[in-house]
């Protein structure tokens, strides 16, 4: 990446968007999926989750920044205009 790329990326006046569905393991690590159920089945995929079900506050998103963030925080960056309090669901970003 050059650092015109990279600057750019990093610029404070972009505004932070929702990028996918995540989910975070009891851990902290964080599984991206274009659904919850994909990054689910991938976290349970890999060597040591078997059987791990993350719920709550661990389905959430990752955003452009690579934050992970719960659905209420990525209601609220995703539809910033809407003041009625809810949650995202990935349905909402296709």
């Amino acid at each position: 990446m050059t650092a015109s790329v990279l600057n750019v990326a990093m610029d404070e006046s972009t505004p932070e968007i929702i990028i996918c569905a995540a989910v975070r393991a009891s851990n902290g690590k964080v599984i991206r999926g274009h659904r919850h159920s994909d990054a689910i089945r991938a976290l349970q995929a890999m060597e040591g989750y078997q059987g791990e079900q993350p719920y709550g506050d661990d389905h959430g998103f990752v955003t452009s920044t690579n934050r992970f963030v719960n659905r209420r925080e990525a209601y609220r960056l995703h539809f910033p205009d809407r003041v009625e309090p809810d949650e995202l669901r990935s349905d909402d970003l296709y």
